[in-house]
């Protein structure tokens, strides 16, 4: 009996154990769905993410690699790691010459702090975005003005620069002639303030002593007529000083940047512009010789505007020289180049003066050898001309021995 009794609660406490156990599992079990679930949930919500992000990229890539704009992504040393085919287009250069290279290699000399002071802006202040005007370099050597847009964001852990660059070279040109535009103006306003109201009050002050002279009496000795005859001439030089600020001054004023150039033989160009402007030169004393290649030597020039160049070159040569002196004028062909070189054996350009010859309203505006004045526009004007031509002006001067300009221009085929 003790047996069985015992045989009974041995089968009581091992259902016991199979209940507790089998509670157990249920519990585990639904723990097991429970945590299935939320893994489940999870993975959608990462899938979902996973998408989302997907999409988020597939958006940047496209508004990246179709913009207009010029698109790269720098690292923080402007290492470039990206580009898209527009900043490829503005600057000529290929993808696998850009993607590697540094943001700077393609700065202009001028302008490489630009890059260094975004890169301590973005990276190093940490400010989220910076905006400049600058200058790159094009694969074919040219300038290209660009304003640059860079912002950082972060990606898989690195902090990187996103870039626009945008072509603003038609908006610099239109800046640049606005510029002229004001400079033009601000000269036509000082030259009526300051230079162009002297002369004609002396004009007008000369002129009313002249009339009191000769109403005082009806018949006047030899020493009254050459005190008008003075007062003559005075009038005549004051007027050539005011026709000359006046010249100047409509000159300035059209100095329009879209002019038309013509192929043009310089040989006979010169000699006929010679033959008009050789006259000054002849009632100082001054000899006026011209060397010239046998061959015709072509450029492509506004010969109204290049004949200003000849005339306020050999008008300063004949000025800075001694009556008996002499100027020289030539024309060599040097490869693809014409040069020309005005010389004379004047009294040279002090070397305090040289550096702001070509200004406007220079501090070497000087007086010449017999006393003619100058406005000081001259040369600022001949420089204008000649950057108008795309050509090069220099000058080389020894005080007391003479002075020599040079003007370089690309030579046509003939």
């Amino acid at each position: 009996m003790s047996t069985q009794n015992e045989r009974e609660e041995s089968s009581n406490d091992k259902l016991h154990q199979l209940e507790n156990e089998n509670r157990v599992l249920r519990l585990e079990n639904r723990q097991l769905r429970s945590d299935m679930a939320e893994a489940l949930f999870k993975l959608k919500e990462q899938v979902a993410i996973e998408d989302r992000y997907q999409e988020s990229q597939s958006r940047f890539e496209t508004i990246f690699s179709q913009s207009k704009l010029g698109n790269k992504i720098i690292a923080p040393d402007l290492r470039i790691i990206q580009v898209n085919e527009s900043l490829i287009n503005i600057l000529g250069y290929s993808e696998e010459e850009l993607v590697g290279s540094k943001v700077i290699d393609f700065a202009h000399p001028d302008f490489v702090h630009h890059w260094l002071d975004m890169q301590d802006s973005l990276w190093t202040k940490k400010i989220p975005s910076f905006q400049i005007e600058t200058c790159l370099i094009k694969k074919d050597g040219t300038g290209l003005w660009v304003q640059v847009t860079s912002m950082i964001f972060r990606d898989n852990g690195a902090t990187l620069g996103y870039t626009i660059v945008e072509n603003i070279k038609e908006r610099k040109v239109l800046e640049q002639n606005l510029q002229k535009l004001y400079e033009a103006q601000e000269t036509i306003l000082h030259m009526v303030a300051h230079d162009l109201k002297n002369p004609i009050n002396n004009i007008s002050l000369l002129t009313d002593y002249l009339k009191e002279n000769l109403e005082k009496s009806q018949e006047l000795v030899v020493e009254e007529k050459k005190e008008n005859l003075t007062f003559i001439g005075l009038i005549s030089e004051t007027c050539k000083k005011a026709f000359a600020i006046i010249k100047d001054l409509l000159f300035i004023g059209d100095m329009n940047p879209n002019v038309r150039f013509e192929k043009t033989e310089l040989n006979t160009f010169l000699q006929t512009e010679l033959a008009a402007l050789g006259v000054e030169a002849k009632k100082k004393g001054v000899e006026v010789d011209s060397v010239h290649p046998g061959l015709p030597v072509y450029a492509h020039i506004n010969p109204e505007k290049f004949s200003r160049v000849l005339e306020n070159l050999l008008s300063n040569a004949v000025k800075f020289t001694k009556p008996g002196g002499k100027v020289t004028i030539s024309l060599t062909e040097q490869g693809n180049k014409a040069l020309l070189h005005v010389k004379d054996n004047g009294i040279g350009i002090p070397e305090k003066l040289k550096a702001t010859v070509f200004d406007k309203f220079t501090n070497a505006n000087r007086q010449g050898t017999e006393g003619e004045s100058t406005t000081g526009l001259g040369l600022f004007i001949v420089k204008q001309i000649v950057d108008l031509h795309h050509g090069k002006i220099w000058m080389e001067s020894q005080e007391n021995e003479g002075t020599s300009f040079f003007i370089e221009l690309e030579r046509s085929q003939d």
